[in-house]
């Protein structure tokens, strides 16, 4: 398929006007373009669109420079520092020189950086922050088999830390814990609940008033009061961690359990 690229310089120079000089790398090609000069905008197809930093690619754009937008539509794919983002449309928006400032992505947007995926309805990126802003049953998937949920997220992709919004829930394979809200570092696979917590593993489930949890470790520690309930017994204490992995439970500090006779060893 021919790059009309000589079209698609002359198209951007004359949306840009005398500041194309000066302005970002920004450059548009396509395999066939519409410009109106007069309302400066122009319409593509088989369209790239570069700033020196990244390319996003899209089957159609409709890009208004006096707005400082650009509509893209079919197969919306834009790749930089941040990763690899891919939705059904996006807007991307940029300020009077042409340099580009966010890509606003939306339907079934997946933001993918390495071995962690950013998923949801509708996922803003301001590229100069580096900050990804998803909502619309927003999801982060880890390589560890982690899932994190929550109302909504806020991922820096440059620090690889996401703020998830209430109700913040973590899923492993082996069990699952929800807080009000939560921080979760992805590259170290640590996360920090804020409480109450309710928590459900194969050793026990229950509440507690916090917890962080270490899902490269298989560890959970549970702030207290925590309550903790196995079988038809309940444990109680300041300080419980739970080695979801192992199914072991382990608890620092005053605590009491109260063990029903159904729990009880039988005698032989």
């Amino acid at each position: 398929m021919r790059r009309l690229r000589a079209a698609a310089l002359a198209a951007a120079a004359a949306l840009c006007g005398a500041g194309w000089a000066s302005a970002a790398p920004f450059v548009v090609t396509g395999d066939r373009m519409d410009l109106d000069a007069e309302r400066g905008v122009l319409h593509a197809w088989g369209v790239r669109i570069t700033d020196g930093h990244r390319a996003v690619v899209a089957r159609e754009l409709v890009l208004d420079r006096a707005a400082g937008l650009g509509v893209l539509s079919g197969g919306v794919r834009a790749v930089g520092p941040e990763g690899d983002l891919r939705s059904s449309t996006a807007r991307i928006r940029f300020t009077p020189a042409l340099e580009l400032v966010a890509v606003e992505a939306e339907g079934a947007s997946q933001l993918r950086a390495g071995s962690r995926t950013l998923a949801a309805q509708r996922v803003r990126l301001d590229v100069r922050t580096g900050v990804a802003v998803a909502e619309g049953q927003p999801a982060v998937l880890t390589s560890g088999g982690v899932k994190a949920t929550g109302s909504r997220v806020v991922y820096r992709t440059r620090e690889e830390r996401a703020e998830v919004a209430a109700p913040a829930r973590f899923e492993a394979e082996q069990g699952a814990l929800q807080g009000r809200d939560a921080s979760f570092d992805l590259r170290a696979q640590t996360a920090r609940l804020a409480g109450p917590v309710a928590f459900r593993f194969p050793s026990g489930r229950g509440v507690a008033q916090g917890a962080t949890a270490d899902f490269a470790a298989g560890r959970v520690d549970l702030l207290g009061p925590v309550r903790l309930r196995w079988r038809a017994s309940v444990l109680e204490g300041q300080r419980v961690v739970v080695w979801y992995r192992q199914g072991r439970v382990v608890v620092e500090g005053p605590s009491r359990m109260r063990v029903e006779e159904e729990d009880l060893p039988r005698s032989p």
